[in-house]
């Protein structure tokens, strides 16, 4: 049967450029990460649509605020990433987020894919709440949701050359919000296992019938970590709250 993916935008680039032509595949929106249970909600509708058609289903995702606890399958088998989010995923496991968090903390990561069609990082909420609340207000609001960050890093991916229109935008915030502005190579190792059927450590199978659980997602991490601050506006509970 033909696998099927069914991935967040952040990381449509990357995917494509592992799995093979004939898998199908489905992008859902960044904005709605913003929403944990509308997350949820989209992601068992598209698991529904294709169950049984394909196998596996592979969600190109995490933990996600845990929007991915509790979505299951009848007939075929899900495999995702035991990642609290994205940037796990493009750093390539959770040990190396949780080394550069012990390292290193206090940085705020963007990628390509957060870029995108600009409405995937905090600051793309900017515009927004300066034509709502003023700049001063506005600056107020931003330096709250980025008070405890000291570095804006972009994580750029083996072998491809960053759109020079992405550096400027991670370039032109830095400097806006006080962050200095570092770039540093990730890695695709982890979705390189996640497609190549190594579904053994950072990535899980779950058997058809089976939900995907907390402690499932959870099973041997080697640390919390540090989460993206909540956009404004995004307050819902997750699915597991």
């Amino acid at each position: 049967m033909t696998p099927k993916v069914i991935a967040c935008q952040v990381m449509v680039n990357e995917l494509r450029s592992l799995m093979p032509e004939d898998w199908a595949f489905e992008s859902l929106e960044i904005g709605l990460h913003n929403r944990p249970r509308r997350l949820h909600t989209a992601l068992q509708a598209a698991i529904d649509a294709a169950d049984g058609l394909y196998d596996p289903i592979y969600l190109g995702y995490g933990l996600c605020a845990q929007a991915t606890v509790g979505l299951s399958a009848r007939h075929s088998r899900l495999v995702l990433l035991r990642a609290d989010d994205c940037i796990t995923v493009f750093l390539g496991s959770r040990q190396a987020r949780s080394d550069l968090l012990a390292s290193d903390p206090g940085s705020y990561f963007l990628t390509r894919g957060y870029i995108g069609d600009g409405t995937g990082s905090v600051f793309d909420d900017y515009p927004r709440l300066e034509k709502r609340f003023g700049r001063e207000r506005a600056a107020a609001v931003m330096q709250d949701l980025l008070g405890h960050y000291r570095k804006l890093v972009y994580i750029t991916m083996p072998g491809v050359e960053p759109p020079e229109d992405d550096r400027r935008y991670a370039r032109t915030h830095a400097a806006n919000f006080g962050l200095d502005y570092v770039e540093m190579e990730g890695s695709l190792a982890l979705l390189k296992q996640m497609v190549e059927h190594d579904w053994s450590g950072d990535v899980v199978m779950v058997s058809p019938g089976q939900p995907v659980t907390l402690d499932m997602m959870m099973a041997s991490h080697p640390a919390t970590c540090q989460n993206h601050p909540v956009r404004t506006g995004a307050t819902e509970p997750s699915p597991g709250d």
